[in-house]
C-alpha cells in the first residue's frame, strides 16, 4: 500500500516480532518499524486491548506520519 502512496502501520504481537523482522528484510525493507502488543489478542478482554491501543497510539501516528516507512 505505501508504494501507492497510503501509509500504513503494521501491528504485531510480541511472539511474531522475529518473523515480522525476517520478512520486512527479505522484502529489502530492514528497518520497517513494527507496533508491538502483548499476546493474544483473542483471548484477551476488550478493555485490555483498549488499554494496549493506548499504550502505542503515538507509536502508530508516528509511523503513519513518518517519510521514512
Amino acid at each position: 500500500m505505501e508504494e501507492h502512496g497510503i501509509p500504513t502501520a503494521v501491528i504485531i504481537t510480541s511472539p511474531f516480532f522475529a518473523s515480522s523482522k525476517a520478512m520486512a528484510v527479505s522484502q529489502g525493507i530492514p528497518d520497517y518499524p513494527f507496533a508491538t502488543i502483548p499476546h493474544p489478542i483473542a483471548a484477551t478482554e476488550e478493555l485490555v486491548l483498549h488499554d494496549w491501543v493506548d499504550n502505542i497510539i503515538d507509536e502508530i501516528e508516528k509511523i503513519l506520519t513518518s517519510e521514512e516507512s
